[in-house]
């Protein structure tokens, strides 16, 4: 799981009851500006999976960083 040190320490940041940090499919979480993926999000699964979702993020950080 997560580092729970994360969402301890990050105001309204919304998790799961497993302390997986809630992400939309571009990695946005609760906090503008804040995006996250993997891991931290699906808790443990592949590589190609933390990969994806890091592409996808990377994209949606992109757009919004160009706004």
């Amino acid at each position: 799981s997560p580092n729970p040190l994360i969402a301890s320490t990050t105001e309204n940041l919304e998790t799961t009851r497993r302390g997986c940090i809630v992400a939309d499919e571009d990695g946005r979480t609760s906090r503008p500006g804040v995006f996250a993926g993997g891991d931290t999000v699906t808790g443990a699964a592949t590589v190609i999976l933390a990969m994806g979702a890091g592409r996808k993020a990377a994209a949606a950080i992109d757009k919004y960083l160009s706004l």
